[in-house]
């Protein structure tokens, strides 16, 4: 009888250490999460690259997988909120991991304020998610965020993207279209053609020289939004010459509207995003 005594009273004392430990590990998340929540930055990462807090947290919640059934024995009993129906496939370690990425998505959210140009906003929001999904994709967080979260964070990202080409390239490809030409004829339609050219090349050159300054670490990524870029820019840009460089044919200074060739144009998207300011001070052609 003595025995089973000492037992039960091992059993009951294994048991409350166990629950310490699972409250302990409960407290460490939130403070965690608070952490991050917490953090603040005056300025903002100057060419919207990946914020540094992005990396870390990612890297941590990735360490924290290798000791996810020690955590899951754990949490199960210190984890205190009924778990919502929709979620009850996922462990106890996978809900907290999920609260950490919604938590630094939130904190990325309200740092990317900071910038006050709404493209570098876009580009930055943009360069974090798509780190956080490859980390995701790449890694076992795979199993704990699941493929619902990496399907709802690629097109978070993509979203991004397209928010930032409209924003960047709405006004240059403005220049290119027939806008104000049908009507007018000879003269007024070469004034107007010179003045779209001279507009395109400006509004093309300040893009240029902005945004070489900027940086897409992830190498598909800044390959996927340059080629977009490309197939607009071009396509539009070589209709446009197609149509109208013949009316400044025999004229003074043509190559001062028509600066630059299709390809040259391509070949000088290839310099945005590289982190390197570049400015275009006169014409590209050999």
């Amino acid at each position: 009888m003595e025995q089973t005594e000492r037992i039960d009273k091992a059993v009951e004392s294994g048991n409350e250490v166990l629950l310490q430990l699972g409250e302990s590990a409960r407290k460490t998340f939130a403070e965690f999460k608070y952490a991050i929540q917490s953090y603040t930055s005056s300025s903002a990462v100057p060419t919207g690259a990946v914020h540094p807090l992005t990396k870390y947290v990612m890297n941590y919640i990735k360490a924290v997988t290798v000791y996810s059934k020690t955590l899951d024995s754990l949490l199960k009993d210190a984890d205190q909120q009924p778990i919502p129906n929709s979620c009850t496939h996922f462990t106890a370690t996978a809900l907290h991991l999920q609260s950490v990425a919604a938590v630094l998505e939130a904190n990325l959210e309200a740092g990317s304020r900071l910038y006050r140009d709404c493209r570098l906003r876009n580009i930055f929001m943009m360069n974090n998610i798509c780190y956080m999904v490859q980390k995701v994709k790449n890694s076992d967080l795979k199993s704990f965020l699941g493929d619902d979260w990496i399907r709802l964070h690629n097109r978070m990202f993509q979203h991004q993207a397209t928010n930032y080409e409209r924003a960047s390239w709405s006004q240059v490809l403005s220049y290119l279209s027939d806008d104000g030409l049908c009507a007018a004829g000879g003269a007024a339609s070469r004034k107007i053609i010179r003045e779209k050219f001279k507009n395109f090349n400006l509004s093309f050159e300040d893009v240029y020289r902005v945004q070489t300054a900027w940086s897409v670490p992830d190498d598909q990524l800044r390959e996927d939004v340059r080629i977009s870029i490309s197939l607009k820019v071009i396509q539009a840009y070589r209709t446009f010459v197609g149509r109208y460089s013949a009316f400044l044919d025999g004229t003074k200074q043509r190559d001062r509207y028509i600066k630059y060739r299709p390809e040259d144009l391509e070949e000088l998207l290839l310099d945005l995003f590289e982190g390197t300011q570049k400015s275009l001070q006169h014409s590209v052609r050999a």
